[in-house]
């Protein structure tokens, strides 16, 4: 369960920037936003509303980036290969720092012994190598060391660690981190951390770069209770008499797999196997069946089917969820629907979301200390604050009407004069 995560020179973001999930407010009459965990209230979600280009995005995305570092890099980057970090460009000083990521959650004690306890993960990165981490727990409630590594030095390992410690070491490069080196080992402590990483985060969500339909559908040839679910959900938000749903798959043609680089099509032949393509398309019945592809439903009716599997997901069992921009092609009624749906059905999960929709801001779904905004400061950086950080805000007060009187920020600055004068102008 996360508290609070900060980056620092990433992206958008120049000075550490901190988004928590830790309640600052009343928690009377809402206690489905709540979780209690290890003894410790948790915010299911967090909003973060900005203009275009503030940087709201890069958030989620650093966040998404350097949990990948933490878990995966020993097995996803290559000896020499560079760690495709991106600092903060707008300042000639901060292109040539490096990137910094902090992280603070609760999971079970990794001897499973004590119960809930809290950890406290940081790293520090350049383009070609991790600078520091360090990874402390608190069993008991007491701060303890489990290591701490700076790049040149032997790493500081806490009296509470044994085992292959110095194999550990020695596996760990220059351009990984060592958890995720420890967590190939399969030592205990790194283990745990790696899978409750992995089986947790879900990841970003950005529907606007990705189509999901794929994967979607693997799962749910491989589930087919996860499918019946979908359908239901389709039905259920009236997007007509969805009775199935088809996926048939067909082996990519030679034409395809010559486009793959050498090495690609190398290893599809020492597999044996030809990747498979699979194409979904719905059944609608309207006194008979009618089979439309999936590509000719429209965007409202292919987002909900995007956000149905991590929607069920969430609800079903603890996970941790990014999405960008959740609103986009849905109706007013069904956001509100996948928010209270989040809420009310599930236990140990938290979200992150992205949005423009001022109309959540008075639907009364959102707590105060769930709203974030982010501004994009005169040199280009974002800036992340909670309605919570300021003071003076009454309860009866609509936050849709403070939030477009600007008193938050966050709200593009449009020129509309210049912008009249340059389209309405006289042409030559």
């Amino acid at each position: 369960m996360i508290l609070e995560f900060s980056i620092t020179n990433t992206y958008s973001i120049k000075e550490k920037q901190t988004i928590s999930f830790e309640a600052t407010g009343d928690s009377a009459n809402d206690e489905t936003h709540f979780i209690d965990y290890g003894g410790k209230q948790f915010l299911k979600l967090a909003c973060l509303y900005g203009a275009n280009a503030s940087g709201k995005t890069k958030m989620a995305e650093a966040f998404d980036y350097y949990v990948a570092i933490m878990i995966e890099s020993f097995a996803r980057l290559q000896p020499t290969e560079n760690m495709h970090f991106i600092p903060f460009m707008f300042d000639v000083e901060t292109q040539n720092e490096p990137g910094e990521f902090e992280v603070i959650f609760y999971a079970e004690d990794f001897e499973k012994k004590i119960g809930i306890i809290r950890y406290e993960y940081k790293l520090k990165l350049n383009k070609t190598s991790v600078l520091e981490e360090s990874l402390f727990y608190s069993p008991k409630g007491q701060r303890k060391l489990i290591f701490d590594r700076k790049k040149g030095l032997p790493v500081k390992w806490g009296t509470d660690v044994t085992g292959a410690k110095k194999i550990i070491e020695s596996m760990t490069r220059d351009n990984c981190s060592l958890v995720s080196a420890g967590a190939q080992a399969r030592h205990p402590i790194f283990f745990f951390i790696y899978n409750h990483f992995k089986n947790r985060y879900i990841g970003l969500l950005n529907f606007s770069k990705h189509s999901y339909s794929t994967y979607i559908a693997q799962r749910m040839e491989e589930d087919s209770d996860l499918k019946n679910k979908v359908i239901s959900l389709l039905s259920f938000s009236d997007f007509g008499n969805i009775s199935e749903i088809k996926i048939k798959k067909e082996e990519m043609p030679d034409t395809f797999l010559a486009r793959y680089p050498l090495e690609i099509q190398r290893e599809i032949v020492m597999r044996g196997e030809r990747p498979v393509n699979r194409k979904i398309s719905f059944v609608h019945h309207y006194e008979t069946d009618y089979e439309l592809p999936f590509f000719l439903e429209s965007a409202g009716t292919q987002r909900i089917m995007d956000l149905a599997v991590p929607l069920i997901e969430i609800t079903q069992k603890p996970n941790v969820c990014f999405i960008d921009e959740l609103e986009s092609s849905l109706h007013q009624e069904l956001l509100e629907m996948f928010i209270q749906l989040f809420l009310e059905c599930s236990s140990d999960s938290q979200m992150l979301f992205t949005t423009h929709n001022q109309e959540l801001l008075d639907s009364g779904l959102l707590r105060d200390d769930e709203i974030w905004f982010c501004n994009r400061a005169g040199d280009g950086s974002s800036k992340y604050s909670s309605i919570s950080d300021y003071t003076g805000i009454r309860k009866e007060v609509s936050r849709k009407k403070l939030y477009k009187a600007d008193k938050f920020g966050a709200l593009p600055n449009i020129d509309i004069n210049a912008l009249r004068g340059l389209l309405c102008a006289e042409k030559n």
